[in-house]
Parts: structure tokens; C-alpha cells; sequence
């Protein structure tokens, strides 16, 4: 596994170098800065080597102002240049500018809005998404209720009405952020802010269930609580996606925010809620299995994000002017969530199938199919292979449901299911042997 998130690494890092190379087209972000007098051609000079546009200068009696338009790219140096006069005053105005300037035949370049933003505005916009704590306790809140209510329900529309609300996906690309820029007070209160919105996630689920008691999880409890053995990959997509949108310009992308904020909190919301319903029932393996996959897209999330935000972003501890960062922050922070990842990888697959029900569900479901039309004497009308949390002997339990019509009259009901049964327990092979199999054979008349 550790092989893997290395290579992982690798190939998210060309992608990203590959992306910055096409953002070559010259996007503006306009600059009010307020100068010392005596500066004037210093600034101008400066102005032109950062390939500023549409320069305005404004003289007064103590100070010059600059009215510039510059790319994107070209802000946070800038800036860090502009530290070399005395006290400098600065507004930034985070929207996109269209310079138009001679020749007119260029100016179908002049306003391709394909720039990413400067790695300042990047972390800044971060800092300033970060919203009041009773907005993160209120929506936690209700994407935990409307999340029980879903799972209660089994109404799917229901979960994507909780990842629409639930506030996960800005602590999510902040903590990535901190972990780019070595900083660590916005890590930490990126990581509170996670923490707070779980927990109250999983406070209110409980309490719904303690509400209106369950005696049994429901069918779509069940489904959700299942465990894919490429579980990785949902949050290693959603902290990429996540976090190109927020190094993107506004008008760089056909994807919303919002859209990009519901994949984010997709991989977490279900679990959440279905944390507080596993508590409550005591039901340890729902329970575990839950956790598992929040504590995996936390990880997958901040690694892919981190990327993106370091090599595509530029943020960086020495990369971003005001920030003074840690680069050692970076690394220890981004080994340990590395290490994190092959450690959750070695557990589910060194762990019993509990964590890898779904995919189980579907290779079984294939050689289900696969026996099945081996058996010339039936017609398979319908089959079907499901784990479910009942364990037999201590074991957990997968059951095969299948539907036939005979072809041979001759045979009676209960020796055609005898025969079926017995070929599908002789031939039906799988890695795990602490399986208990159940049969259910139905002989339909035409």
C-alpha cells in the first residue's frame, strides 16, 4: 500500500506540473498600492517586469498611488518586491479584471480567463472562508438530522440534501492548506473545526435515534456501512477536486463550488450519521466500519489537496508573502498522513471482510453468475449476493439468493436445489475462509 500512495504521489504531482504549463494566458487581478513619493520610475520598473497592464498614477502630496493590473501568477511576488519600499499600503480586489491593450488582434488572449489564483489570495481566501462557529455547530447539526432521516427513510434524495449542508468541506481544503503553507495555528483550528463538526454530526444522529428508536438498521444502513476495497479512491478525488477549485479563477471552471463541496462532504456525511444509529444499537461492527471510512477520507482528502495546493497553488512556507511558515510542519504533517493512509490500507485488508463487503459483494455476484451458467438443466431468472451484518458462528455471513426455471421436468424441486447447491459449494472459492454461506434457492413455474 505504501507503494502505492507513493506512486499516487507521483502521478498527482505530474498532473499538476502538467496543468500549471497550460495556465500560461494572462488573467488580471487589480492593485491599489499607496507608495513613499520618490519612487515613482522604481515602481514603474517594477510594474513592467511583473508584466502589469493599464497602469494608473495617481500623485499626491505625501504619497503616489498606483492603480495595477497584473496576472495572477505575478501577485504574491509582486508584493514580496513591494516589501523593499517603506511601509507600503495595499488593496487587493480578489476578482477577475479583463485588460484590453494594443494590438486589438490579440485581445482574444488578452482576456482568457485560464489563470490560477496567486498563492496570497489562495491562503487568504482560505483564512477568510473560515465563518463563525455557530454557522459550523447550526449546519452540522442539520446535516446530521437530514442524514438519519435519509438512512431512517431510505431516501437517497435525503443523504445529497445532507451533503449539500454538511460543513465539511472548508475545514477540509483549510487543514490542506495549512499543511502547504507549514502553518501551524491554521492547522489546528482547521482540525478543531473538523473535529467539532463530526462529533456534532454524530451527537445529532445519536440523538434522533434515541428519539425514535431502532430495533434494527435499515436496509439503506446496511448498503452505506458496507466497505469497498477501493474506498481509497473517493477521497483521494475529492481533495483533488476540491482544491483545484479553490486555486482556480471564479470563471475557470464549468464545476460550481458547490458541487465540488457536496463530492467533498459525499464521503463523509453517510458515515457520520451512521456512527450515531451504530452506537445506539451497539452494533460495533457498523460502528467501526464507519469510523473507518471517515478517518480514510480524511486522510485521502488532505493528501490529494495538500498536493494541489503546493505544486499547482505555490503555497508554500516560504512561498506566500506575510506567512513565515514551517517547512518541517509540511513534511512531518504530509509523512504522517501518508503513513496514515498505508496504515488504514494494511488494516482493511488484513482485517476480516468487514471492510471490504461491497467489492466482496460484487466479485461473489460474478461468480455467482459464473457457476450458474455452467448448469445447463435450469435458466437463471434472478440472483443476487449479500453480505449482512448478521454473524453466524462468529463469522460474518453472505447470502445467495437465486431464481431458477427448470429445464429438466424430470427433476423434483428439492433435488434440482440439492444439486445447485452443492455445485455452487464446491466451486464458489474466495480468499477469506471465515465466511458463513447461506443459500436460498427459488424454483419458479412457467
Amino acid at each position: 500500500m505504501a507503494l502505492f500512495t507513493a506512486f499516487f504521489y507521483l502521478v498527482v504531482k505530474e498532473i499538476l506540473k502538467t496543468l500549471s504549463a497550460l495556465h500560461q494566458k494572462c488573467y488580471m487581478r487589480q492593485l491599489i498600492i499607496k507608495i513613499p513619493k520618490g519612487h515613482k520610475e522604481e515602481i514603474f520598473q517594477t510594474i513592467e517586469e511583473f508584466e502589469g497592464r493599464n497602469t494608473i498614477f495617481l500623485p499626491n502630496e505625501e504619497q503616489d498611488v498606483f492603480i495595477i493590473f497584473l496576472p495572477n501568477r505575478k501577485v504574491n511576488n509582486f508584493l514580496k518586491r513591494l516589501d523593499d519600499f517603506e511601509e507600503p499600503e495595499i488593496n487587493l480586489i480578489p476578482r477577475g479584471v479583463i485588460t484590453l491593450y494594443p494590438p486589438a488582434s490579440e485581445s482574444p488572449d488578452q482576456v482568457a480567463d485560464v489563470q490560477p489564483k496567486s498563492s496570497l489570495e489562495i491562503y487568504l481566501g482560505g483564512i477568510q472562508s473560515v465563518g463563525s462557529i455557530k454557522g459550523l455547530i447550526g449546519y452540522s447539526i442539520a446535516a446530521g438530522i437530514i442524514v438519519w432521516i435519509g438512512l431512517y427513510t431510505t431516501s437517497v434524495f435525503l443523504l445529497i440534501a445532507a451533503m449539500l449542508v454538511a460543513p465539511f468541506a472548508g475545514p477540509a481544503m483549510n487543514a490542506a492548506l495549512a499543511t502547504a503553507a507549514g502553518k501551524m495555528p491554521l492547522l489546528k483550528s482547521s482540525l478543531k473545526r473538523y473535529g467539532m463538526a463530526i462529533g456534532i454530526g454524530i451527537i445529532a444522529s445519536f440523538l434522533m435515534t434515541v428519539i425514535f428508536p431502532l430495533e434494527t438498521l435499515t436496509p439503506l444502513m446496511v448498503e452505506v456501512s458496507h466497505v469497498s476495497k477501493v474506498a481509497i479512491l473517493l477521497p483521494l478525488i475529492s481533495g483533488f477536486a476540491g482544491a483545484i477549485n479553490v486555486v482556480q479563477s471564479e470563471r475557470d471552471s464549468l464545476v460550481s463550488g458547490a458541487a465540488v463541496g457536496i463530492l467533498v462532504a459525499a464521503s463523509l456525511a453517510p458515515p457520520v450519521g451512521l456512527v450515531g444509529a451504530g452506537l445506539y444499537l451497539m452494533d460495533w461492527e457498523v460502528v467501526w466500519s464507519s469510523i473507518f471510512r471517515i478517518i480514510l477520507q480524511l486522510l485521502g482528502i488532505h493528501l490529494t489537496a495538500t498536493l494541489v495546493f503546493y505544486f499547482f497553488g505555490k503555497v508554500t512556507p516560504s512561498g506566500v508573502r506575510f506567512l513565515k511558515g514551517n517547512k518541517w510542519i509540511t513534511y512531518i504533517t504530509s509523512g504522517i498522513v501518508v503513513l496514515g493512509i498505508a496504515g488504514m490500507m494494511f488494516w482493511q485488508f488484513s482485517q476480516p471482510p468487514f471492510l471490504r463487503k461491497a467489492s466482496m459483494n460484487t466479485e461473489l455476484t460474478e461468480k455467482l453468475d459464473s457457476e450458474l451458467n455452467k448448469l445447463n438443466y435450469i435458466e437463471v431468472i434472478g440472483k443476487d449476493v449479500n453480505f449482512t451484518n448478521t454473524m453466524i458462528k462468529g463469522n460474518p455471513t453472505v447470502s445467495y439468493n437465486v431464481t431458477v426455471l427448470p429445464k429438466d421436468s424430470t427433476l423434483s424441486e428439492a433435488v434440482l436445489k440439492k444439486r445447485i447447491i452443492d455445485h455452487l459449494k464446491e466451486n464458489i472459492r474466495h480468499q477469506e475462509d471465515n465466511i458463513y454461506e447461506v443459500y436460498q434457492i427459488n424454483v419458479a413455474e412457467d
